[in-house]
Parts: structure tokens; C-alpha cells; sequence
């Protein structure tokens, strides 16, 4: 108990035997003392983690959950696409640059589906040619979405793609433009994400199926 205390910054316990202090007022006061330590250290620290660039400091709101992993309806199939979407925005979701940096075997960074260049988080959002199909659709309607939208048509900030779809909410200017971006960017950016990561999963699978396929024909012969 008194380590709690000396960490949040707040009374010594024994010191609540002289003083008595109602529970809603306890409540309150520790409350506020450890939200103020989180949003400190957070706001201290977010600066050596590099996959969390597309997530400023401003979005983080202790006891509040992020709006990236809020889901807007019971609909089970947007339930289940925010898993990815969060590993997306925090730079956990894995590709072929994470593996070559953080394996020790020696890992070849390029994407397996085009084989064009290095698989990282701006090639398989935007640039696969082997994802074309499934990013073209929806990445229009969010773009059109987008110019809708008046918290964003009358800003002169300039639209950063990439951090569009990882984090619409880094736009967002005020409560009315978060809910706007909460039922009409979001859903679109979570269903593109989703998407892509399917159909790269399916096309992963596909690959080594086959050469397994031919590994075993291999050994057969």
C-alpha cells in the first residue's frame, strides 16, 4: 500500500488514521492521482517507440478507450476486425521487414506477393500490386468519404494517406469531427485493413501449400 501511494504521489495511508477522509473523496483523489501519472509517463515516453508515430500523444485520454478500438455496432463482423486494426496502428502487425530486423536467421525483407520491393507497412497498405484488387475499391470511397466530411473539407491540412488509414482520428479537431470520422472514416479504414489481410494470408497460404507440395514430390522422386 505505501508503495502504491509514493508512485502515484499521494498520501501517506498512515496518515488517513488522524485524518479521515470520506470514500467518494478517496475515490476522486487517487482517481485523479493515477490517471496524472499515466498521461505523464505516456506523454513521456511515446517518443522511444517508434511504431506508434501514427498515434500522437493528444489521443491518448486515460480511463477512456481509444476510439481505433471502439466498436460502432454489435455486428460481430466488425468485432472481429479490430484485432488487426490495432496491430496495424501499434506496429505490431508482422511483415517481411519485421521479420528481417528482428530474426536472427538471415530474412529476406521483400514482399513475398509482388516480389517488388520490401514488405513494409506503406508497401502492403498501399502498394502491393498483388492487393490492387482489394485496396482500389475501398480506398477510393474513403478518399470520397474523406472530402465530405466538413471538419476536413474546410481544414487546410493536407491528407497524409498512409496516416489516414492507420489513424483517422489523428485529423480529428474537435468531438463533432471524431464522431463524424467514428461512424463514416473508421469503419472504411478497418474494413480495407481487414481485407488486405486476408487476402494476403490467403495467398501466403497458397504459396506454401504449393511448395510443400513440391518438396514432397521432391523427396518422393
Amino acid at each position: 500500500m505505501k508503495k502504491i501511494c509514493i508512485k502515484y504521489n499521494l498520501e501517506n495511508p498512515l496518515s488517513l488514521l488522524y485524518n479521515e477522509m470520506s470514500k467518494g473523496k478517496w475515490k476522486k483523489m487517487t482517481t485523479t492521482a493515477v490517471h496524472k501519472y499515466w498521461t505523464t509517463r505516456i506523454n513521456e515516453e511515446i517518443m522511444y517507440y517508434s511504431s506508434l508515430k501514427y498515434i500522437p500523444t493528444s489521443s491518448f485520454k486515460v480511463g477512456k478507450i481509444h476510439p481505433l478500438a471502439l466498436a460502432n455496432s454489435a455486428n460481430q463482423r466488425d468485432i472481429n476486425r479490430i484485432p488487426i486494426r490495432i496491430k496495424i496502428a501499434t506496429g505490431t502487425y508482422i511483415l517481411q521487414t519485421n521479420r528481417a530486423a528482428y530474426n536472427q536467421n538471415n530474412v529476406d525483407p521483400t514482399c513475398k506477393l509482388c516480389d517488388q520491393a520490401e514488405e513494409s507497412l506503406s508497401h502492403f497498405l498501399l502498394c502491393c500490386r498483388a492487393l490492387d484488387q482489394i485496396r482500389t475499391p475501398i480506398l477510393k470511397n474513403i478518399i470520397c468519404k474523406c472530402s465530405e466530411l466538413p471538419a476536413l473539407q474546410h481544414s487546410n491540412i493536407q491528407l497524409d494517406i498512409l496516416q489516414l488509414i492507420i489513424n483517422p482520428f489523428h485529423y480529428a479537431g474537435s468531438d463533432e469531427s471524431e464522431n463524424d470520422i467514428s461512424c463514416r472514416i473508421e469503419p472504411l479504414c478497418r474494413q480495407l485493413i481487414y481485407n488486405l489481410h486476408n487476402k494476403r494470408y490467403e495467398i501466403l497460404s497458397k504459396m506454401d501449400l504449393i511448395s510443400s507440395r513440391r518438396k514432397m514430390n521432391f523427396k518422393v522422386s
